[in-house]
This record gives structure tokens, sequence and C-alpha cells, in this order.
């Protein structure tokens, strides 16, 4: 960049990235700043550490409102979040939205030559760049093929004409591709940059208004750049210090400050910083794989592992106070609790908090650090061979059984599980079907039988019911793991109510930053004013997320793989569901491949906000509003989902049922088994506590809707045609991309073409 630019780093997979940045030596006022991943500290020239982000994610540093000054930002590579700041701080962001795809590379730059940096991704899987001239969630303005496979994307104005352009680096050979202008795939410059083990800079060493390459060798904390490409000669080697992080230069004082001056590089002689050479055969760019077929709606089964990702490394949302009460592994937590007054701090220290159930005090906080486990399992042992067979005696738990189950799950509603090694076993209705990853609970005779030779194997069966429960107010709880609880169906691991009957709910408890799995219900149940921030939530037997009460904010969670125990959607399954809320705020969360909805209200909510939310390939609906009342849908991208339940329009990716008072804009839907729906049915079943229960005042607009199947619409079976001519719904100024001439449109009970659609007044 001309004036400013930003270094990145793909911080989950330690593998520093290249961005533009400007650098020391300038005479335009640039300055060096470090970003340490470990605890998303920040050191930024003129002002004091600050934190902004969290670990795993990618830093990027431009100038967002075009003010001169470099600012931080973040980018979220599980979600396809970004974070931006206009100022150089801890805070709220400026910018939140969704761009790009988990697996996508971020960078940022000036491409239209306006002044402003905005964001970009480079999508390695088929070597594309997509760069968008606003910070806003949509499409990329410029959208081009370039540079090869798993490389790492930069960008500067490497010609001085006030505009960024991309290039490619291959990590592991110091490869290098520049682009020829944002709209070309033949490289401009192809050369080889830097060793393998640093991290390529971009930056206007010299203050001439052109950007050139430049690379931070971690090793010897220097930055070596250079003048000339393909020249073999170092132009300067700079002393960075201590370089407390990955480093990013820019100008933080506008354009009348003074550039930091470096000192040049004294010590010993270094080797491989710099080496420009012009190979006679580089290897040609990887053909861009062919496009994969989605599956046929009617073949699709949604995914669901047996065994849980890797887990992200959990970390606090509140720091440790020094009066915190320690509490080691095998101490049982009540007891310390009840010792200790309302606003008492615990930590929990690394190691498994085995079968601990905690009723806290309003007040108190409860912290994990790194590596503390709450399991609600017991480690089972003393097996007895029984032919093919083992059992295991003395297991008198049995849970209070509860919910709808599909048919090839039978045992759903049994709140005990067992897990191998930590895969969650399949829990079979008699002796006679055990067998390999299949176990059966023979309650009356109380064993656990399991089909494969226990030698060498960790075997634990879920025993204890919740890990946190309580009518109390204002509790943290952060950091911790907390798993393979025998919560029943509806009941949570982590439940801020004194039971699950009656209106006994908890206020305000702030549950962040935790990673909760493996459990057999729900994994968070949360109440009244609670905030349930930053947690990841998955593979977990009924539901990630539910509750209800007024003003909870769900926020930043990671919702995957729940209703992994098989209970019917139509029942209660899948990744969340809220009842009876009010004000109810769902703000950028991912939710993906949950067996059911993925964002679901039902029953009697009002003023819902669903916002920046990314819903993508879950089995059924994307974002469900059921039977319940006045809602706002905005800014979400939802794809590929509801393909595991097609019929009529309930795979769309946002679906109305039942309730009025909905707007719904700006969102992107993608390839969903429909689109967007309003189906008005008969639901005198429901409690009707604000109004009738009908799809009234439905208004759909200026979203981006891209189909190649299904439909999007209004339907009813009720005999009622007001939905179509009465009750002010209306779809005005969307964006459609389908096939010609397809009946891709539902109305006035008939399928429509886009122009009989337009017909009717919808567009």
């Amino acid at each position: 960049m001309k004036r400013l630019a930003a270094a990145v780093a793909v911080i989950a997979l330690l593998v520093p990235l290249q961005g533009a940045i400007a650098g020391p030596g300038s005479t335009s006022g640039t300055e060096i700043a470090f970003y340490s991943p470990a605890g998303s500290t920040w050191h930024v020239p003129g002002k004091a550490d600050f934190f902004y982000g969290a670990p795993g994610d990618t830093p990027l540093m431009c100038d967002w409102d075009g003010d001169g000054i470099a600012t931080v930002g973040v980018y979220r590579e599980s979600t396809g979040y970004l974070l931006l700041s206009d100022g150089n701080r801890t805070g709220a962001a400026s910018y939140e939205f969704f761009y790009g795809i988990p697996g996508d590379r971020p960078l940022c730059g000036d491409w239209d030559g306006d002044g402003r940096d905005t964001i970009g991704i480079y999508r390695p899987s088929d070597r594309r760049f997509f760069l968008r001239n606003t910070n806003s969630q949509g499409f990329g303005d410029k959208d081009f093929q370039f540079g090869f496979a798993e490389g790492h994307p930069f960008a500067g104005d490497f010609n001085g004409d006030g505009i960024d352009t991309v290039g490619v680096r291959d990590p592991k050979s110091g490869w290098v591709e520049i682009a020829r202008g944002n709209y070309s795939d033949t490289p401009v410059l192809e050369a080889y940059f830097g060793s393998t083990k640093d991290t390529l800079v971009v930056g206007d060493w010299d203050g001439d208004g052109t950007d050139r390459l430049g690379v931070f060798q971690p090793a010897t904390k220097t930055l070596a750049v250079t003048n000339l490409f393909g020249d073999t000669r170092v132009a300067k080697i700079y002393d960075l210090g201590m370089a407390p992080g990955i480093p990013l230069a820019a100008e933080f004082n506008g354009t009348s400050g003074a550039a930091t001056a470096y000192p040049e590089w004294s010590g010993p002689s270094i080797t491989n910083v710099v080496t420009f050479q012009a190979p006679a055969a580089p290897e040609p760019a990887a053909p861009a794989p062919a496009p994969v077929e989605e599956p046929p709606a009617e073949d699709f089964v949604a995914p669901v592992p047996a065994t849980a990702p890797a887990s992200p490394i959990v970390t606090p949302a509140v720091s440790v106070p020094a009066n915190a009460i320690r509490i080691s592994p095998g101490t049982n937590i009540q007891s310390i609790v009840d010792a200790n007054g309302g606003g008492a701090t615990f930590l929990l220290e690394a190691g498994v908090h085995r079968m601990q159930e905690v009723h806290p005090k309003s007040g108190q906080t409860f912290i994990g650090a790194p590596g503390a486990v709450m399991s609600g399992a017991r480690l089972l042992t003393s097996w007895q061979q029984d032919g093919s067979r083992w059992y295991v005696t003395g297991q008198t738990q049995a849970g209070r059984q509860h919910g709808s189950c599909e048919s090839d799950a039978p045992r759903c509603a049994y709140p005990e599980e067992l897990f191998i090694n930590d895969v969650r076993q399949f829990h079979v209705s008699s002796l006679g079907q055990v067998g390999p990853g299949k176990w059966f609970f023979d309650y009356g005779a109380d064993r656990i039988y399991i089909g494969e030779n226990p030698a060498g194997k960790r075997i634990e069966t879920s025993v204890t019911e919740k890990a946190f429960s309580g009518q109390v107010s204002n509790v943290t709880i952060t950091g911790l793991v907390i798993e393979k609880y025998a919560s029943p169906a509806q009941v949570g691991a982590i439940d801020t109510r004194a039971n699950p009957s009656g209106h006994t709910n908890g206020s305000n408890w702030f549950i962040a930053n935790n990673e909760v799995r493996l459990n057999h219900g729900v994994g968070i149940k949360s109440t009244d004013g609670s905030r349930v921030v930053g947690n990841y939530v998955h593979h977990n037997g009924q539901l990630g997320l539910g509750g209800d009460g007024p003003n909870m904010l769900i926020e930043d969670n990671e919702i995957s793989y729940n209703n992994v125990s098989g209970y019917a959607y139509g029942w209660e399954g899948g990744g969340t569901k809220w009842s009876k809320t009010s004000d109810l705020v769902v703000r950028n969360n991912y939710a993906h491949h949950n067996v059911g909805p993925g964002l679901w209200t039902d029953i009697d909510n009002i003023r819902t906000l669903y916002e920046g939310n990314r819903v993508t390939d879950n089995d059924h609906i994307g974002i469900f509003h059921e039977i319940s009342y006045a809602a706002t849908i905005r800014n979400n991208y939802i794809a590929n989902n509801g393909y595991g339940h097609s019929a009529w329009l309930w795979g769309a990716g946002i679906v109305v049922a039942a309730s009025p008072d909905v707007e719904i804009y700006g969102n992107d839907i993608v390839n969903n088994a429909d689109g967007i729906a309003g189906i008005q049915q008969n639901r005198s079943d429901a409690p009707a506590s604000h109004g009738p229960m009908i799809v009234k005042n439905m208004y759909v607009h200026d979203n981006r809707i891209t189909m190649s199947g299904g439909q999007t619409g209004l339907v009813q079976d009720v005999g009622d045609n007001s939905i179509f001519t009465s009750r002010n719904n209306r779809f005005v100024n969307n964006t459609y991309t389908v096939p010609a001439g397809a009946r891709f449109f539902e109305w006035n009970n008939g399928s429509r073409t886009l122009a009989e659609w337009n017909g009717f007044g919808q567009s």
C-alpha cells in the first residue's frame, strides 16, 4: 500500500502469513507495531499495550476509515467473522460482519483508490481472491483467480498508482507471485523470496510511494528489505530488538507523525534472509479443482462425526484475581462453595474434576485454569467377558427419561452415555444388538455391556446430571471444558435454573469462553438476562443452546454437531431452541452441522433479533422463528441448510411459521434446500400470549437469495388466502440468482417463475 498496510498471520495454524505493511526507514511516518497471539495483546507505538480479539484470531492492521491512521482488526477463521476497530484500544468493534468461509485467508488494502482500506480474502482451495470495497458483509466487488493452492496472500501498491494489488507466497519454498492488477491470472513478478521460516512483509521502505517486499526473521528479530525487484542486494536490515510477536507496520500518528528510527543490524552476518532467483522452470500453478456438486435433497444426510474435532484453547473471559480460591481435582467443589460467601471467585486447577455438581451462590465466579475439565462421567473398570461381549456390574445410575426419539435411535431419551477413548458409542435397546461401537445398559441387572475388548481403553459412562445450576443471580462461569454430563433432554449441563420444571430461573449469569461438549441433553440452558458469549458448544445429545426469559444475549458462540443422540427434530433437537423469551439477541454466532435447525425460536418469543450469524450445513432450517411474535432477522449468512427435511418449504434458510411482525433483510441466502419462507398452519396449540398466531406484516427486503432448487415465498394449508391478500406480507428489492424459467417461487397457492413472482408485486 502506498499509505498504509497490514501484516497478517494465521495464528491458529502457528504459521506466519505475509501482508502489506509499511516499515522503518520510510520518510512517511511509518512505525512498527507487534501482535502477541497468545494473549491477543497489541503493542502499538505511542499507546499503552491493550487487548483486542481472542487467541486464534488472525490480526489485521489497516486504515479502515480513511483518516491516515492504521488501526486494529481481527479475522476469526473458524467463522469468517471480522471485527475491525477505528481506534487502537480495547473495546467494541467499529465494524462487525461475516466475510468468507472457514479456510479462507484474509488481507486488506485499498482496492479502488478511494483512500480507505477494505477487506479481502484468498480461498486457497480454488486459488481465488474476493476483494470488497466496503467493510461490510456481501459479495466481492472483485472476484478473480490467481495464485496457487495453499498459498498465503499479501497486498501492496507495487506501481505507485494508489491502488493495491495482490500476491501469493508459498511458505514452504518462498516462491512469490504478484498479480498484474486485480483481475488477471498472469503474474507481473515471479521469484523466490526469503527462507521458509521468514514472514513476508510489504511496505514503502523509502517513502517514494511504491511498496516493496521485505522479510521479518523471527530468529534474529530483524527486518530485511529491498528496494529493487529481481535484485540480490539487501537494501537495509533493521534490528527490531525484542520484537514481542508478529510485526505490523503502518502510520499510527497521521501524516505529520515522525518515523521511529530503528537501528540497522550490526550483529553477525545473516544468511538466508533474502534470496532472489529466476528459476528456469517454476512449478506450474495447480489447476482449479472441479466444483463439488451438492447431493440431491432426498439423499442428503448431515454429517455427525462420532468424536469431536480438535478443541481450541479455552481462555477465560475474565482475569484471575489474586484472592481466587484454588480448587484442585478431587476436591469436593460444592463444599468449598458452601464455605464461602457470595462474590467469591474460585479457580479450578488443571486436570479432571470428575462427577461434580455445583449449586453456586449469587455473585460467585468460577474460572477454569488452562486444562481444567469438569466431567460428569465415571471411569469403568473391572470388566468381565461374556462371549464376544464384556460387561461391568454395579451400575445403579438411572437418570430421568425424557423426549421423543427418531425411529433409528430408540434409546435417545435415556440420559446415560458411554464413551470409549472419548468416542460416543451408540446405545442399543437390547443385548443382542451389542457389537463394536454399540453398548447396552441393562438397568434391571445394573450392568453395562460393550462389544469390544476394553483392554487398554479409557471407558467412561455419564452419571452426574448437571455441572452448574441454581436459582441465583450474577454467576460467572468461564474457561472450563464441561463434558459428559447425563443431562436429560431440555436440561443443560450448565443450567441457570434450580430445576427443569416451573419458573425457577436464575438471572444475569455470564457464561463465556467455555467448551461444552459430549453432554446428553442441552449444552447450556440460560435464562433471564444471562449472557452466553464465546463458547464452543458441540456434540451434545439434544441441543447446543436453549433457554427462556427476558433480555438474554447469545453472542460469538460456535454451535455445531448437536442432536447426536437422535431426538426427533419435530419434538426438539438441533443447534438451539429458545422459548418464551423477550428481547432475545442472537448475534455473530456460527451454527453448523446440527441435526435439526441451526437457530430456532419456538413458542411465544417476542422482539427477537438474529443478527450477523453464520448458519451453514444444518440438517433442517437455518433460522426458524415459529409460533412467536415480532422479530428482526438481518445481515446473516445462511447456506446449505435444510437438505435433511426439504418437504414443502421446510428446508428454507429462513422460515417464519405462524408468527406476525417479522422483518428480514440484508441476508445472504445461498443454496439452501429452499430460500425464505412464510408458512401458515393451524397452531391452535400455541399459547398466543400476544395475539393470533398468523403470518402478518412479514417484510422481506434487500436480501441476496441464490437457489439451485426449492422455493421462496408464502404457503398455507388452512384454507385462508388472506396471507397473500390482506396481511401486508411482502417481498421487496431482493436479488435472486436462479436458473432462467424455473418455478422457484411460491405465491397464491401456486409455484411461480420469477416473472410471475414479479407479476404478483413481489421482488
